[in-house]
């Protein structure tokens, strides 16, 4: 395993994007009404500036102190989408600021689509 967490001369611990990420990804699956996580469509300057060789599902953010988080995922067939993205807000908030002490500053939620077939796949 990669060390994530780097101590810096100071002695203030550094965390890795990476390490939010997971966090914020793990917080996200357990909230009712998410079906999956996709990487984000690259759009056209993303493209053009070729900066993002694989777009991810989570990209984090770290702007004047606080952390933003932008996530993107589907959501099943029959949910509200305000009502899942704002318990996916509260989630990731809540345990990436638990968890890594660092101010959250907002959390986006891009819904990339609906999964119609998520009732009968789904196993749990």
């Amino acid at each position: 395993p990669m060390n994530t967490n780097e101590k810096t001369a100071g002695g203030e611990i550094v965390i890795s994007n990476d390490v939010i990420a997971s966090i914020a990804l793990n917080a996200a699956k357990d909230v009712e009404g998410v079906s999956a996580f996709v990487p984000k469509t690259p759009d056209l300057i993303s493209r053009l500036r070729k900066s993002e060789c694989g777009e991810k599902a989570v990209r984090v953010f770290n702007l004047d102190g606080s952390v933003r988080i932008h996530i993107y995922l589907r959501v099943k067939s029959g949910t509200n989408i305000q009502t899942v993205s704002s318990a996916v807000q509260r989630s990731v908030k809540n345990a990436v600021q638990s968890m890594t002490g660092k101010v959250v500053g907002e959390v986006n939620v891009s819904v990339q689509g609906i999964d119609f077939d998520a009732d009968t796949t789904a196993g749990a």
